[in-house]
């Protein structure tokens, strides 16, 4: 939940502002101008846009060798698991079945 225009001084304290450190950024990026942003937009869906081009952020991933093999072993032992327990539940199913004169692989 935001602050509202009265606590200012309350969300400073509670958020400080954050002053980047430009010499730490790659070469041929630079601090943004105050007379560039008016390049910044916002659409009706809330969508930002610089220079009239959406701003998209992507996150991805890659797994490595090793992750990917343990990733493969852990969904296979799931997936036996899972059958296991099928397996399990359709032999007690039948045991207890056959019991009572319900329908089952009775031997």
């Amino acid at each position: 939940m935001g602050y509202r225009e009265d606590e200012r001084e309350r969300a400073l304290q509670d958020v400080p502002l954050f002053i980047p450190d430009a010499a730490s950024w790659p070469e041929g990026v630079r601090v943004v101008g105050i007379e560039e942003l008016n390049n910044l937009g916002i659409d009706r869906s809330g969508v930002l846009h610089w220079n009239g081009r959406v701003i998209t952020i992507e996150k991805r991933f890659t797994f490595s060798f090793w992750q990917r093999v343990s990733a493969v072993v852990v969904t296979v032992s799931a997936g036996l698991v899972s059958l296991s327990t099928i397996i399990q539940g359709f032999a007690s199913y039948n045991s207890w079945a056959c019991t009572v004169g319900w329908i089952a692989v009775c031997p």
